[in-house]
């Protein structure tokens, strides 16, 4: 056999390795921190929704870190399965697919965390605009002649945004990780590495 068709031969064996390699070691599902927009409603009102209010102080150790973490992370952190905390569900899709009562799923997927009132806590995860929005809805709602509603003062848009973050929503799940996180992209590099290797491996072994 001539060297060519041996390392052709040799490309092929490790293309196919690389190709089969990922397939036998599946990506782990990571449990996913999401914060939401947060509420301006009061805590009987949230509780009447069916959402599961914790204060802060109330979280464990654990609780206040990944709470913290998510905040810092722009609204959204993962971390490997057995890494979370108890405060928090992880449902997987197969859990919430079994569960058609909204109420349910809220209850399982979402705590709200009482925030104190005063704490150097990160800047809960809610826009300005989220403020005025609520704030806009509630006039319009009352507008009852469908008259121009004023823009919302400086002061009532500060007020409302102290409101919605009291209340801050936390969505939990289990799920596979994003395209974009390091083990997939672990799984991506050998798949395509072995489409070259048998791609040239191929080509090597035909040509004259």
């Amino acid at each position: 056999m001539s060297r060519r068709n041996t390392l052709g031969s040799a490309l092929l064996a490790l293309g196919v390795v690389a190709l089969i390699g990922p397939a036998l070691f599946p990506v782990q599902p990571v449990l996913y921190h999401d914060t939401g927009y947060g509420s301006p409603e009061n805590e009987s009102q949230l509780r009447e929704q069916g959402y599961r209010i914790v204060a802060y102080e109330k979280l464990s150790e654990r609780g206040q870190q990944l709470y913290v973490e998510t905040l810092r992370a722009g609204g959204e952190h993962t971390v490997p399965v057995g890494e979370g905390a108890p405060a928090f569900s992880y449902p997987d899709s197969e859990r919430l697919g079994e569960t058609e009562d909204y109420t349910e799923r809220r209850r399982l997927t979402t705590v709200v965390i009482e925030r104190p009132p005063e704490s150097d806590l990160p800047p809960a995860d809610e826009p300005l605009r989220a403020a005025e929005h609520s704030l806009r809805q509630e006039r319009n709602e009352e507008n009852q002649e469908r008259q121009p509603v004023a823009t919302p003062s400086e002061a009532a848009v500060e007020e409302r945004q102290r409101a919605i973050a009291r209340y801050d929503l936390v969505t939990t799940r289990t799920d596979k990780p994003p395209l974009t996180a390091t083990p997939q992209l672990l799984r991506i590099v050998p798949a395509l590495l072995g489409i070259l290797a048998i791609g040239t491996g191929g080509y090597l072994r035909s040509s004259p």
